[in-house]
């Protein structure tokens, strides 16, 4: 069988490249300078090493299979698929199998029998050998597109020109990024006996970035807990990638935004950092927050003797948590005290008895429609006065 399919060489590698280029749709579109080049010359190094096997009744490796990982790695970097790949090779088994079975005589059922295992033998090697060499390929482009991508974000970040180098390499700088702070809330794995928070931590961290890379030309710098990414999607597309976020990762997520130029971007992530802050300090609950949706808290939270003077309206309530955390529930519900008591599991006379005490003790009337203004904006200025930015 090995001479019969040794003296047919010529044609069967014919008869392969034929084959690819009907039966995966890949190939067809290859040029024909790669097709009759590069492909025709590792069909043929296939197909000699499958012969040698017929010769020997072992499946070749090592050395004989070099050509196959060169051939894998270089297909790795022009992007085919593995999936492509594969079906190439057991496409040439099949077209030597084929061949072999013409000659076999009814007589000759054990031979055939061992001559199949044989195939099927070489096209598991094979198999492992391609696709190991493929997706070591594979992860080394991953890698030099990663550090390309780190290297210009970090250039990005610190205002500093992105290297010509890079976006040669591919990496292209749009006209206008989306700036995200993004903040992650714990996994409840984080906080089970038994469980090591930080592997769950990390898969977390995983999942977020893995999601993050399907935007293209998106990059990120995140840590467990958040970080600051420069995206590609448009802003009304923001509120769609945090669901994602959150859903993948089974966390909370949270999103401050805005828009900048390349040049602009480190104020602009300056920007978003401060804006994570007042959120975690007003104690807004997980979304996409832009300036204009925290303006009042963002200006309050920056120190001056007007923030200070505000503050100290709500001194006398320092150190009475329930009054405090009536009012807060008081404002939050529009001012009803009906919501307010059901939120608070109290009698709806206890809420006003608690206010009448807010307003006496800070001179400052709940239930005033002059007064309002003036104590939502005292209790921001206390809240940011005791968590500074």
């Amino acid at each position: 069988m090995h001479e019969l399919l040794r003296s047919r060489l010529p044609r069967l590698v014919d008869d392969v490249l034929a084959r690819l280029v009907a039966e995966i749709p890949l190939y067809a579109q290859l040029p024909s300078e790669e097709l009759q080049g590069d492909i025709r010359r590792i069909t043929d190094q296939s197909l000699r090493a499958f012969i040698e096997a017929f010769r020997t009744g072992v499946v070749p490796t090592g050395d004989v299979l070099a050509p196959l990982r060169e051939s894998a790695r270089r297909r790795a970097e022009e992007g085919v698929p593995l999936e492509a790949l594969l079906a190439a090779y057991h496409l040439g088994g099949k077209v030597c199998a084929d061949g072999v079975a013409i000659g076999f005589r009814p007589d000759e059922l054990a031979d055939a029998i061992m001559l199949n295992r044989l195939i099927l033998d070489f096209l598991q090697q094979v198999t492992a050998v391609v696709s190991a060499s493929y997706f070591e390929e594979r992860q080394s482009i991953a890698g030099e597109v990663q550090a390309t991508r780190q290297a210009v974000l970090a250039a990005l970040l610190d205002g500093r020109a992105v290297d010509e180098t890079a976006l040669r390499a591919g990496t292209r700088l749009p006209a206008e990024f989306v700036v995200a702070g993004m903040a992650f809330g714990a996994h409840p794995d984080e906080h089970q006996p038994g469980v090591d928070p930080q592997i769950v931590a990390r898969r977390k961290l995983r999942r977020i970035r893995v999601e993050l890379e399907r935007l293209d030309g998106s990059m990120a710098s995140l840590s467990v807990d958040g970080g600051i990414a420069l995206l590609s999607a448009k802003e009304g597309e923001v509120e769609n990638l945090r669901t994602r976020l959150s859903r993948v990762a089974g966390v909370d997520v949270t999103l401050a935004i805005t828009t900048s130029a390349p040049a602009a971007v480190p104020a602009a992530a300056a920007l978003v950092r401060d804006l994570l802050d007042v959120i975690r300090i007003h104690r807004h609950p997980p979304g996409v927050y832009e300036l204009d949706d925290l303006v009042l808290e963002f200006q309050l939270s920056r120190p001056g003797p007007a923030r200070d003077r505000l503050a100290q309206l709500l001194e006398p309530l320092e150190d009475r948590a329930d009054l405090l955390s009536t009012l807060r529930c008081y404002l939050a519900n529009a001012r009803g005290r009906r919501q307010t008591a059901a939120d608070l599991h109290l009698h709806a006379n206890t809420v006003d008895y608690r206010l009448k005490q807010v307003a006496k003790l800070t001179g400052l009337d709940p239930g005033s429609d002059d007064q309002l203004p003036r104590i939502v904006a005292a209790l921001v200025a206390f809240d940011a006065q005791r968590s500074p930015l």
